[in-house]
């Protein structure tokens, strides 16, 4: 073929197999990270991301103006339509695909180990969420301004290298070590000046004392931490990803012995610089961070490609990419169904919203596995759009009560047939003296202690607490109770002891398993809510990882 045509070529061919690989990621939806950011960014002013971007300032909070207008204005043209965001993600891709070329051609590669090197990038499954969600666009862009800062110094452009470090690290807090790693070019393969650097060092190291001073010590997923433990953890995880093989990544640290090419040890100490800051977050490790070190990982397969010769590199990638292809079906099948649930629980929510304008609390009984705490939230602030909406949910121990006088929706989540029931409670409706766990159970009943319910029952906590309206002359209280066999086998037995109104009513042991109706007998008393207390000993401990300490499985209870 023409030299001439051969790149365009590469790059047509290149595109349609990324193409055809990640089509399916337009059938997907937004994760929980997506709807808090759609959220929040909804209704932020314009003049907000131009001053973070100019702000000297490191954000605890995590505002990354780069990467935040993005939601922004996609937020305003497209709304919950996912097929943009893919879009907008995947020429994000391409262009990395394109600088990465020509940062490998600044390095002087050979036309075959630049295309080894960028098929090597293009199709990774480690990072597999980073070409499929939203989310992960602060990586994918400040991807797009580091490399843009390196192959602008190279071209002794310098000050507008500085300027796309400084819209890296207002991408991704990544881009700090995008200083170091010019450094390390100049020392490697260039003639290192200070002088030269003095902007670029400056200001990372203005940035990395901000984040240290902030996060340093603190508690939470983005905690910075530092001690052998948790750096063990963080370096066998990415070690393992790297390659897609359980501590494969180990071995590239014996590549500089075998081969003496500076460019191969430049793009292995980028690569190791540019994940240097996520292995002091042990909270928050997904293999979609590797994007960005991968590209120097690409200039390491571009340098072993010219000293073997593509002949011998081809083979092995191929296998490799094939891999990765299998790879991708079994993430692709798990994020679209995951996305699938989170789609119908999401417009099910902006139906509801639609309609029912007079809402103004909303008690979360379930959500989607896959949808987060956050997420959740942001599905409900995105779609009710309004400052007075109360959000309480019910597995929360100490969750306030619903006020009596509020429109309330209760949101309860059939996860097999992937449907969000919403049931409302006008204010004047009052308690019910008997409740059942289905999905029309009056959760604003149950008061404290309760987990979300798993078909006709719902476990409590060892200690739970719910309010029912006693009729005139009720003489019994029952309970039905689900004991499973895992159950019994765990605790040996399990002992309920029932309070309604501070009186005891009494305690029953469970030494079998089975459905399991108790009555508890009681004294006539006034008509009018009550309290009602379940006390559960032993709690159980689930063996399945399951953290949560369990009370006792309830079907039913109230007044007969």
């Amino acid at each position: 073929m023409n030299k001439r045509w051969a790149t365009p070529v590469f790059f047509a061919v290149l595109g349609w197999l990324f193409y055809v690989a990640s089509k399916g990621a337009y059938k997907g939806f937004f994760s929980a990270d997506d709807l808090d950011n759609l959220a929040w960014t909804r209704h932020a002013e314009f003049s907000s991301f131009l001053t973070g971007l100019v702000t000297p300032q490191f954000y605890s909070s995590n505002f990354r103006p780069v990467g935040h207008f993005y939601f922004w204005a996609l937020g305003r043209m497209a709304g919950l339509d996912f097929r943009p965001y893919i879009a907008v993600l995947h020429v994000l891709h391409l262009a990395n695909l394109a600088l990465l070329w020509a940062l490998l051609g600044r390095l002087s590669f050979p036309w075959a180990a630049r295309a080894i090197g960028v098929l090597f990038f293009a199709f990774h499954m480690a990072v597999f969420d980073a070409y499929w969600k939203p989310m992960y666009v602060f990586d994918v862009l400040c991807a797009v301004f580091s490399l843009l800062s390196v192959l602008l110094w190279i071209d002794k452009r310098r000050w507008l290298s500085l300027l796309c470090f400084w819209l890296a690290y207002k991408s991704k807090e990544l881009a700090v070590a995008v200083p170091l790693i010019l450094a390390a070019y100049e020392y490697l393969l260039g003639t290192f000046s200070a002088r030269a650097l003095a902007w670029h060092l400056g200001g990372g190291a203005w940035f990395a004392i901000q984040a240290l001073f902030s996060q340093g010590g603190r508690s939470g997923d983005y905690g910075l931490r530092l001690t052998p433990l948790t750096l063990w953890q963080t370096v066998d995880f990415y070690a393992s990803q790297v390659l897609l093989a359980r501590h494969a990544g180990y071995a590239l640290a014996l590549l500089p012995l075998w081969v003496r090419d500076r460019r191969l040890w430049w793009g292995l100490l980028a690569s190791a610089l540019w994940l240097g800051p996520m292995l002091l977050v042990p909270g928050r490790r997904f293999g979609a961070y590797l994007y960005l070190p991968l590209a120097g990982l690409a200039v390491v397969m571009a340098a072993l490609t010219e000293r073997v010769g593509w002949k011998w590199i081809a083979a092995p990638l191929a296998i490799w990419l094939g891999f990765n292809y299998a790879e991708m079906r079994d993430k692709r099948r798990a994020t679209l169904a995951e996305a699938e649930e989170t789609a119908a629980y999401v417009y099910s929510l902006a139906e509801l919203a639609r309609e029912g304008k007079d809402i103004d609390t909303v008690l979360i009984d379930s959500a989607p596995a896959g949808l987060r705490r956050w997420g959740v939230d942001g599905a409900l602030r995105y779609t009710f759009d309004r400052d007075n909406l109360e959000m309480i949910y019910l597995e929360d121990s100490d969750h306030k009560e619903p006020r009596a006088e509020a429109t309330l929706a209760v949101l309860s989540w059939d996860g097999p047939l992937k449907k969000l029931y919403a049931m409302r409670r006008p204010a004047a409706l009052g308690d019910a003296a008997f409740v059942e766990m289905t999905r029309l159970t009056p959760v604003w009943q149950l008061t404290r202690g309760w987990y979300q319910r798993e078909g006709n029952y719902r476990w409590t906590m060892p200690k739970a607490e719910a309010r029912l309206r006693r009729p005139a002359g009720a003489n019994a209280f029952e309970v039905t109770v689900n004991v499973g066999p895992d159950y019994i086998r765990s605790v040996g037995k399990v002992t309920l002891t029932v309070r309604v109104g501070g009186v005891n009513l009494g305690s029953r042991t469970f030494i079998q398993n089975g459905w399991l109706t108790e009555k508890f007998p009681m004294a006539p008393g006034a008509e009018g809510n009550v309290d009602v207390e379940f006390l559960a000993d032993p709690p159980f401990q689930p063996k399945n990882g399951d953290p949560r300490a369990l009370g006792i499985p309830i079907a039913s209870f109230g007044f007969r």
